[in-house]
């Protein structure tokens, strides 16, 4: 089994899904089964031994959940029957994050094609039909083909405005562009994401890393579905930190904005001074006293405390890059299959040690 050639495999990463995954399984599954036969067709494209082949594999990955979700996961591969599929399992000792989540998912996806998709079921399943079409119709040349929302229908006006404060500020800042509505639900060829694998950064940001890699690559477009829990998981807060990791990844322009800031500060202060050197040597004018000073001292100590703070965004990436700490940490369970054990262990080797099993 271990020999076998994958189709697709499907990254979902999870955290606290207990009330979406039974209904996202059934889709995702639905939807992985009617493809079947069309991978058969492109058999060319994806294995050599078509007696050897099987069509997808499911990879879950939790995200250190608080709730159920383990336990309705590891029920799922238990009971699962099905030869045209295989289930993975892969839990975290805490939660480490979405990020982490996305990156133990690539690096155990077998696949030739690797799906990678939220099991809040915003994103539609069913449009992995249409992208593994485009895909292999076009003999696996167009390698990346990725969904966008059209519309922030659903989301609160302040909401909707920051996240396009956020992409307008960041195509700005940043050479790589990220489209604003873009989604992490995409198909992606094997090539890809051996690419993105290759990318060693700690602190990563997968939207404008998608985007830095390149190759070819086709937007599909869908309307807003509600959250099928209601509301998400992501606050306000969080939002804000990944807004900067975004910003900060992939961009050195605040360092450079920090000096122009600088540069033109230092320019007032002296055209300042000699103003009034002049204004109190020609025409007698007294220099204006204790609150303009209080003024100005505030406000350039606010300046170099935001300064302080953008340099010391960087410097903390750097610290945290040096220590050479693993994205996240395995939670060995003893009710993992041997296969999926040799895979952890495989897997960990290739990967030297980007991540840690209990």
């Amino acid at each position: 089994m271990d020999n076998c050639t994958i189709g697709i495999s499907i990254v979902v990463p999870c955290y606290n899904e207990e009330v979406s995954l039974p209904v996202f399984f059934d889709e995702i599954t639905k939807t992985m089964d009617n493809l079947t036969d069309l991978m058969h067709t492109h058999i060319d494209l994806l294995s050599v031994d078509s007696a050897r082949f099987i069509p997808y594999e499911l990879i879950f990955v939790n995200d250190g959940s608080r709730d159920k979700t383990l336990a309705i996961l590891e029920d799922m591969q238990a009971k699962d029957t099905n030869k045209n599929r295989r289930i993975k399992v892969y839990s975290f000792s805490r939660n480490f994050g979405k990020e982490a989540g996305i990156l133990a998912g690539l690096e155990h996806a077998r696949g030739e094609g690797v799906v990678l998709l939220d099991a809040d079921l915003q994103d539609p399943p069913n449009m992995i039909t249409q992208m593994t079409k485009i895909w292999l119709e076009s003999k696996r040349q167009t390698k990346v083909i990725y969904a966008r929302r059209t519309t922030r229908a659903g989301e609160s006006k302040i909401r909707a405005s920051l996240s396009e404060m956020f992409y307008k500020i960041s195509n700005f800042v940043s050479e790589v562009k990220i489209e604003s509505g873009v989604r992490d639900f995409r198909l992606m060829d094997k090539e890809v994401v051996q690419a993105l694998l290759t990318m060693k950064e700690y602190h990563r940001f997968s939207k404008a890393m998608f985007a830095w890699v390149g190759f070819k690559r086709e937007c599909l477009e869908y309307e807003y579905i509600p959250h099928f829990k209601g509301s998400s998981s992501w606050s306000f807060w969080k939002l804000f930190k990944y807004a900067i990791e975004g910003i900060v990844s992939f961009s050195t322009m605040p360092l450079r904005i920090a000096f122009v800031l600088g540069f033109f500060i230092s320019a007032f202060a002296v055209i300042l001074g000699i103003y009034r050197i002049v204004d109190t040597v020609l025409y007698g004018n007294a220099v204006a006293g204790y609150p303009s000073l209080i003024v100005i001292i505030t406000f350039i100590g606010g300046i170099q405390l935001m300064l302080l703070g953008v340099i010391g965004e960087y410097i903390a990436r750097i610290y945290e890059q040096v220590k050479m700490r693993p994205h996240f940490i395995l939670d060995k369970r003893p009710n993992n299959s041997p296969n999926e054990q040799k895979d952890k262990t495989s897997a960990h080797l290739d990967t030297k040690n980007t991540s840690i099993k209990g």
